[in-house]
This record gives C-alpha cells, sequence and structure tokens, in this order.
C-alpha cells in the first residue's frame, strides 16, 4: 500500500489499519465470515466472525493492540492474522475459536520491520506474507512454513496483498497498489494482470474458487471512491463488478464461488460489510454497527466458536490416558471449573464429581463437563476414555460334546457358541473346526479332536477343545434279491443268485450259501433255505436267510404212438391203441395217464371218415394236459373187376353204351358211398379241361359181394378218350380210362 492510501485510511477511520487482507477462497461450504472492527470501542480493533448471512456475530480477540487482516486456514481450523502486540505487526495464528494465540513471525533483525496481510497456502503448510524485512525498508512478499520456518523472499515487483491460488501453483498481489500481479509459488515467471489508471491504485487481489478470475479493488488516490473489478487470469476479460457505492474494497469470494463479501464505505462514514453476487448486481448489506468492519475474510467453518473469555474447565478423572478396566468399582470423577474474568454459576459434567466412573461397558466412553458465568458464555471440555476388557469372552460346546460317541454316518448339527457376558466389549471372532451349525463331519471312524475360539474386541481369547468317537456298532446290510424269500420258482428255471452287502465302514465279507452270479440249482423240486453271512470293517457280522420253493409247474409229457396223426386205416382194420405218459425229470410224478381206450385197446375202425383219439395225463402237482392225434378210416377197395383194366390202361368201348364198373368194398356198405357229385369224366391226360359231372347208377350184389357202377355215355364221344373218377364218401378216389369208339 502507498503511503498516500495508507494515510487517506487512517484520516477516515482515526486508527491506522493499513490495509486489507488478501487471499485465496478455497471451495468448500459456505461458512463463516472473519473481520476485524472497531465495534468494542474506538481504541481497539478485535477480529470477530459471522455466520455468512450476517447472523451469530461472536468476538474472538480481546487484546490491546490492533488485530488486522484475519484469514481462514484452508481446513477452517485457523486463523492467521497480523497483531500489533510485540510493538510492530506480526504474524499470528490463533484457532478459529480465538484460542492458541501464538506468533509464527521468524525474528526481525530491525525494530522497524513489520509483517501484514497473511495468506495461506492451500494445502495448509505455508504462509505468504507482506513485509519490510529485512531492514524495515521498502515492502515485498515473503513465504514461510505455518510454523515460521524456511523463510524465503519472492523476487519481483509483487509486494504486498499475496493471495495463493486455489491450485497452490501461483501467488497473486500488487506492486504497492500500482498494478496487479501474478508469479509461480517458486518466484518464477512474474506477469502483469491488471494495470491501475493514472491517479488510481489496484490492489488486495482475491481467486474465485475455480482458479480462473481474480477479484480486486481499484480506488483513486486521494481516498474518496474505490470499486471492485474482475479479471481472468489471463488478464484478458477485466471489467468494472458493480457501481453505485462510494468507496468499496477489500473483496474476498464465497468458497463456493457464487457471492463476493467486500467492505463499502457508507454515508454515514462508517464501513460496513456487504455482499455481492459473483458476476455482479445489486449489493446486500451483510452486518450493521454503529462503527466500522473491516478486512473480511470467507471461510469454509459452518459452527459458532465459543466465545473467548469462557470459563476453563480442568477434568481430573477420567483422563484419555488413565487405564480403567471393565466393572472397576474404585475410580471417581473430578474435575473443576473456573474463570478468571467472571463467576461461574454452573459446573455440570456427565456424572457429579465424586460419583463412581461408568465403567459398565467396555470400549470408548465420552466425558463432557460444560461450565456457564454470570454472562452466559459457556465452554464445554470432553474428555475421551477407554474401558479396557480383560475379562476373556465364554464358549459354550454344546456338540460334540467331550466324550461323545457318535455312530457313523449320523447326522449331528455342530453347535457352539459365544457371549462376552454384559458390558464386554463384543465379540471379534467366533469359530471352530467346522462352522456352526454344520453337520458334524461322521463319515468315518475313529475318535477326533474339535476345537472352538472366542475372541473379543480387547482381544481375550478362550479356547474349548473336546475329543469324541466315531463308531461303527451297527451291523452290515444284506439284500438278497434272488432268490428271494418266499418266492416260487419252477423246476428248472434258469435263474442268477443276486445278493450285496453294504457297510458304513466297509464290508470285509459277503459270502452266501452259493456265490452271487451263479445260477441258483432249481433241478429239484421241494422247500429250500439261501443263507448269507457278512461282516464290515468294524467286525460287526450279520446273517440274512431267504426261504424259498421249487414247484413243479410243467405238465407231463404225452407220446401217441398208435394211432399217429396223419394215419390211415382201412375199414375193419385191427388197430390196437399204444401211447404213454411221463412226468419231467426231478418232477413231482405221473399221476395219471388214460387215453379215450386203455392202451393194448383196438380202435375204431368200424365207420370210414376221420377219427380223434385223445390221452390225458395229470401229475402229483396237478399239472394236466391233453394231446390227440387225429387219423382216417377208409374202404377196403380191392380195384375194378375184369373187363376194366387198371388205370392207366384204356379200355375200348362202344360210345352211347353204359359201361359197368364192378369192385368190391368188402361187404355192403350201403348206397351212401359215393360222394355227391363227385364222380367226373375228363379228357385223357388233360392238365387244363374242366371235368363233367358223370351220371350213372349204384347197384350191389350181395351173394357176389359186389358192386356195380353202371356209367352211361353218349354217341357224341366216339373217337375221344376220357378218364373216369370215381370219388368215395371214405375220400379216396378211383379212375379208369376208356376210349370210345362207334
Amino acid at each position: 500500500m502507498n503511503a498516500r492510501r495508507l494515510l487517506v485510511l487512517i484520516g477516515l477511520c482515526v486508527v491506522c489499519v493499513p490495509g486489507s487482507s488478501a487471499l485465496a477462497a478455497y471451495p468448500g461450504a459456505v461458512g463463516r465470515i472473519v473481520f476485524v472492527s472497531d465495534r468494542a470501542g474506538s481504541s481497539t480493533w478485535d477480529i470477530y466472525s459471522a455466520a455468512p448471512d450476517g447472523t451469530d456475530v461472536q468476538r474472538l480477540t480481546m487484546w490491546a493492540g490492533a488485530m488486522q487482516e484475519p484469514v481462514w486456514s484452508p481446513d477452517g481450523s485457523r486463523i492467521a492474522y497480523a497483531s500489533s502486540l510485540e510493538g510492530r505487526f506480526r504474524v499470528f495464528v490463533m484457532n478459529q475459536d480465538g484460542s492458541s494465540q501464538h506468533l509464527v513471525s521468524p525474528a526481525a533483525a530491525g525494530s522497524t520491520v513489520d509483517d501484514r496481510q497473511p495468506a495461506w497456502s492451500p494445502d495448509g503448510t505455508k504462509i505468504a506474507f507482506a513485509s519490510t524485512r529485512p531492514f524495515g525498508a521498502s515492502w515485498h512478499v515473503w513465504v514461510m512454513n505455518a510454523d515460521g520456518t524456511n523463510l524465503r523472499m519472492l523476487p519481483g515487483d509483487l509486494s504486498q496483498h499475496p493471495a495463493w491460488s486455489p491450485d497452490g501453483s501461483q501467488i497473486a498481489g500488487d506492486a504497492g497498489g500500482s498494478a496487479v500481479f501474478v508469479i509461480n509459488a517458486d518466484g518464477t515467471n512474474e506477469r502483469r494482470l491488471a494495470t491501475a489508471p493514472p491517479l488510481y491504485n489496484d490492489e488486495s487481489p482475491d481467486w474465485s474458487p475455480d482458479g480462473t478470475t481474480l477479484v480486486f479493488s481499484q480506488s483513486s488516490w486521494d481516498g474518496t471512491s474505490s470499486a471492485l473489478r474482475t479479471v481472468a487470469t489471463d488478464g484478458t476479460a477485466e471489467q468494472q463488478l458493480l457501481t453505485g457505492g462510494a468507496a468499496d474494497s477489500s473483496p474476498s469470494f464465497s468458497p463456493d464461488g457464487t457471492r463476493v463479501v467486500f467492505v463499502r464505505r457508507t454515508t454515514s462514514g462508517a464501513y460496513q460489510l456487504f455482499t455481492v453476487g459473483a458476476g455482479g448486481g445489486d449489493a446486500t448489506q451483510l452486518l450493521s454497527s454503529s462503527r466500522s468492519d473491516l478486512q473480511p475474510n470467507w471461510g469454509n467453518v459452518t459452527s459458532s466458536p465459543p466465545p473467548p473469555d469462557a470459563p476453563e474447565v480442568q477434568i481430573f478423572s477420567p483422563t484419555g490416558s488413565g487405564l480403567y478396566f471393565l466393572g472397576m468399582p474404585s475410580t471417581f470423577v473430578f474435575y473443576t471449573c473456573s474463570s478468571q474474568i467472571s463467576l461461574v454459576i454452573s459446573c455440570t459434567g456427565s456424572q457429579p464429581v465424586g460419583a463412581t466412573l461408568d465403567t459398565s461397558t467396555a470400549g470408548l466412553h465420552r466425558f463432557s463437563v460444560t461450565a456457564t458465568d454470570i454472562a452466559g458464555r459457556q465452554r464445554t471440555v470432553t474428555v475421551i476414555y477407554t474401558v479396557l476388557d480383560f475379562t476373556p469372552p465364554t464358549l459354550t460346546l454344546t456338540t460334540p460334546s467331550d466324550g461323545a460317541s457318535y455312530e457313523l454316518g449320523d447326522s449331528v448339527m455342530v453347535d457352539f457358541a459365544c457371549s462376552d457376558g454384559a458390558g464386554g466389549s463384543g465379540i471379534q471372532y467366533c469359530n471352530a473346526t467346522q462352522p456352526n451349525a454344520t453337520p458334524l463331519d461322521t463319515s468315518r471312524p475313529g475318535t477326533f479332536t474339535f476345537q472352538a475360539f472366542a475372541l473379543d474386541q480387547a482381544f481375550n481369547g478362550t479356547t474349548k477343545t473336546v475329543t469324541y468317537r466315531v463308531v461303527d456298532s451297527l451291523p452290515p446290510s444284506i439284500n438278497i434279491k434272488t432268490p428271494a424269500d418266499g418266492a416260487s420258482y419252477s423246476l428248472g428255471d434258469h435263474l442268477t443268485i443276486n445278493y450285496s452287502c453294504d457297510a458304513a465302514s466297509g464290508v470285509q465279507s459277503c459270502t452266501g450259501t452259493a456265490p452271487s452270479g451263479t445260477d441258483l440249482d432249481t433241478t429239484q423240486t421241494g422247500s429250500y433255505s439261501f443263507r448269507v453271512s457278512a461282516t464290515d470293517a468294524a467286525g460287526n457280522t450279520t446273517t440274512a436267510t431267504t426261504t424259498y420253493n421249487i414247484v413243479d409247474r410243467t405238465p407231463p409229457s404225452i407220446e401217441i404212438t398208435t394211432p399217429p396223426t396223419g394215419a390211415v386205416y382201412t375199414q375193419g382194420d385191427t388197430v390196437a391203441a399204444d401211447y404213454s405218459c411221463a412226468d419231467q425229470p426231478g418232477g413231482s410224478g405221473l399221476l395219471s395217464c388214460s387215453g379215450d381206450l386203455a392202451a393194448g385197446t383196438q380202435i375204431d375202425t368200424s365207420t370210414v371218415g376221420s377219427h380223434t383219439f385223445t390221452v390225458t395225463a395229470t401229475d402229483n402237482a396237478n399239472n394236466t394236459t391233453t394231446k390227440s392225434s387225429t387219423y382216417r378210416v377208409v374202404y377196403r377197395f380191392s380195384g375194378f373187376a375184369q373187363p376194366v383194366a387198371t388205370f392207366p390202361t384204356a379200355n375200348p368201348v362202344k360210345a352211347g353204351e353204359p359201361i359197368p364198373l364192378k369192385f368190391s368194398l368188402h361187404g355192403n356198405r350201403g348206397n351212401d358211398i359215393l360222394a355227391t357229385s363227385s364222380t367226373t369224366w375228363k379228357p385223357c391226360d388233360s392238365t387244363a379241361g374242366t371235368a363233367t359231372t358223370a351220371t350213372g347208377s349204384l347197384s350191389y350184389n350181395a351173394s357176389l359181394d359186389r358192386y356195380t357202377y353202371l356209367a352211361t355215355t353218349a354217341k357224341a364221344w366216339a373217337g375221344t378218350c376220357a378218364d373216369l373218377t370215381i370219388a368215395l364218401r371214405d375220400g379216396t378216389t378211383h379212375q379208369a380210362r376208356f376210349s370210345f369208339g362207334k
């Protein structure tokens, strides 16, 4: 700041307030605004903070001397500022509630050195500031660590109101008001962004949170007017932000970049805080005071700090470093509240003084004490203490139980539970050889160990181990499929023996009356038993027996020797019946064998035609069968008598005259010996011609025992040859050949 501008401010503000703060508005919540004010009296400039809507104004400092240019740390936990407590201005840092005020400026060689206008780096590790180091002469921008170490000066024209870019790579500022400059944080590449017109100063730049824009104030040398302007960080698009104020200065962006807080000199001559949109528009008064509010800086802290000089609270028991055990009975609460400037009217803790400290539950506990003085100022102090848990958890192992025996293959569910008891630190780990509620492994016999583990949140552990046995006390199982119990099989059936054995521990032997897979003996009828014995790997034995029957279901066989089927006998022949019956080998035996006639008896040959002879056989199992044979009885035909020659010799006859055919059947067989319409004529040696029915008459001569068939002929047959076929009722046919003459 040049001397002319400083003198004007001194004249207007009565007290020496040599410049406005400059900083970057780091992105974040729209929080409280920190500023300086002489509200408490014209000779006292202290630091205050207010909510972003102008309410909840809190005084943070109450010290003699001037407090100037407060600026929030990026995380909102601290405030850097300039103070004349040391005689000359130096940079101090305090907590956001005004506590822990301490000097961070390095020692200076000259008594005329001033350190002003602090600005935090975005990571909170460095502070840039304007200073007349090293000998109290011209102003320059210096950079130091936040604890005052590693001090260095930036070269170039930039000398006042440093403001760190949000990304930490650049620092903006002004050259004693003549122009706005930007320089790399390492001191390289200084460049001018804005130059004030003649008789004007450009000063107090502040970065937008997105790092694209700078807002600054431009004021006349005589201090009668000033305005806010913005410029892009590449030096373009410079423009005035708003008009209408007699003197607007000290701009600071909100953390969200939407508004700018600034100082405006009102018509009353006092300086008040206003806000305006980042793109311009109408200004809105933020605070109203009968005195002046200056040097605002917008931060991201949203909570209200406790007022300075609130009562002090000391908590002696519990402490954060104390050792407290679960259920400890002999630890008592003790704390005090005091104030050097006021009367404490209330001192209230989570438990009253003298009470037994709550150690009923393990873990972290919060103990708070709130003190209130007669002016209504309060302070709350909180101690976090830990109740330690040295009691191991409880482990209940129900299944498997120690010494228990379980049958091989049994369905047994694992059952265990872990508990840390009331107030314990809680179970952290609870497991076992097998997970809870899963089937216990009983797949093989033997002696086994099962172990369960429990661990609480305080790392107290419990282990429980049990031994159990898996035994095979059940005998093997035997499955006899063939021969099945109670089954009946037919004599001579082809059956394959089929049985198997099974055991949980494994089959050692499985032996039957005969090996499985071989043929079952079905050669004799009767009732039989089949036995299988099995032994498992655990030595358990068992036997299974089935009873079955071999029965005769096959009927006897019948052999008819005489008459055989298809036999032909001559009427009157003497033929003796001959047949036999037999039961199968090993069968029940033949009970009966009877035919239509007893064996050796003459069968019926008295009548011509088809005859049936039947034999029935039954065995002792009542299996019955019947067999029949069919035979035929024919006439005893002795051939045609002379003069008819034996076929195929042709007999010459005169056409038109009847032909007598004489033959004997050895007895009078009646006049119906001829088959109906079966006596025919057919040309000799004809293979394709159609036979014609012969006509004639039949007679019988008893004295000669001779039949005569007188066949009728026609004169028209002269010169032909024809075969005459006589068909008898017994199914036989007899032929004679004739050649016809005139």
